[in-house]
């Protein structure tokens, strides 16, 4: 966030240099951080100040800021290191390596209350390899996906008493997604036959053509090269709910939990599955246009309780624990696609696959701490 303090924030996020242990790397999809304050402070922001990035973090922060209005912009960046390794083929680096989300938001006190609307950037993921690696299956297919998750907010908070704050928000949620993804056809056997069934699942009309064929290779890909918006996207809501407590003057904790989102599926009618399979009448290869669901994408739930303490003039030391429940969302991604009616896809218009590949997140606790000290302070 860009904030007017800025001798105090150029520090903050000095110290933060040394107490965050990865401060470019994210909590799964979440970011490590959202505003500078909370990322300079190794991602704790449940107790503190974090500007208009309290409707991120916890909302009820929304009633520490010293100000009647409060104007923030900002533009994040993420900047991933990915690589992957298969036994005998090496490694290889994913050549996606920068993200950058932009967020707004206004924020207006009256009276006891704080309330207005921002806009940011929940997170997301993503990677990309050239044909030419072994990801590419020998034939040359790139390998890509890019999912963005992003949020309107309209958050408010109230004080109940002297020391006792509550605050909440209902987030308006957008999902994109971009997908590139070749399987050989050991994989597609492992998911269409139902002794193994290892890496996940398939099943539909589309297979039962492939009835007594060897896969070779099956190919989805659904992109529209926007750096912004996934090709496949989806529309929902959540809440978030929080409070402040001042024990004392010197110390104050702070809550919040987050539900999980509420999407639609993520469609786009402009998706392309290719399959190429060797039969006893030789090798054929068939590619068809038709509309892809990624079916209940969610963001998970999470609740984190953290703490500010000023124990000495100008010093203050922040913390908080995080727990972000990936395992309820993030157990499998299924993939519904359907053969449009267009002439080119022949008799197989309206043929379907169904695939679910099994991805088995658990959940994570997140610990963060920072130390900050206080250089100046402009009213």
């Amino acid at each position: 966030m860009l904030m007017k303090n800025m001798p105090h924030v150029l520090f903050t996020i000095i110290i933060g240099l040394f107490t965050a242990h990865s401060l470019f790397a994210t909590n799964g999809m979440n970011m490590e951080g959202y505003g500078a304050a909370s990322t300079a402070l190794g991602g704790a922001g449940t107790a503190i100040d974090t500007g208009t990035a309290a409707t991120m973090n916890n909302p009820a922060t929304l009633l520490l800021m010293k100000k009647d209005a409060r104007l923030d912009f900002a533009l994040g960046r993420l900047g991933p290191k990915v690589s992957t390794e298969y036994p005998g083929m090496g490694s290889v680096k994913s050549a996606s390596d920068q993200f950058y989300m932009p967020a707004f938001g206004y924020v207006k006190r009256k009276g006891d209350s704080v309330f207005g609307i921002c806009l940011f950037g929940q997170g997301g993921m993503g990677t990309e390899f050239t044909g030419d690696s072994f990801m590419g299956l020998g034939r040359g297919l790139e390998n890509m996906t890019e999912v963005s998750v992003g949020r309107l907010i309209l958050p408010f908070a109230t004080q109940i008493t002297d020391r006792l704050g509550i605050g909440g928000s209902i987030d308006g949620v957008w999902a994109g997604m971009d997908l590139r993804m070749g399987m050989s056809g050991t994989q597609l056997m492992d998911l269409a036959n139902p002794m193994s069934q290892q890496m996940g699942r398939a099943e539909g009309s589309l297979l039962q053509v492939l009835s007594g064929a060897m896969p070779e290779f099956a190919y989805f890909d659904f992109a529209n090269g926007n750096p912004f918006s996934g090709q496949a996207k989806g529309y929902g809501y959540a809440a978030k709910l929080g409070m402040v407590y001042d024990i004392s003057p010197e110390f104050r904790i702070g809550a919040t939990y987050h539900t999980p989102t509420r999407l639609e599926d993520l469609e786009t009618s402009e998706a392309t599955a290719t399959v190429g399979a060797t039969s006893p009448m030789g090798y054929m290869e068939m590619a068809l246009d038709g509309n892809m669901k990624i079916v209940d994408f969610q963001w998970p739930a999470s609740y984190a309780l953290g703490f500010a303490y000023d124990f000495a003039p100008n010093w203050k030391i922040v913390g908080e624990v995080k727990e972000i429940e990936w395992s309820n969302e993030m157990d499998s991604l299924r993939m519904h696609f359907v053969a449009s009616d267009d002439p080119s896809n022949g008799s197989m218009a309206g043929m379907d696959l169904d695939a679910e590949l099994y991805q088995n997140w658990t959940d994570q606790t997140v610990y963060s701490f920072g130390l900050e000290y206080m250089t100046a302070e402009k009213g």
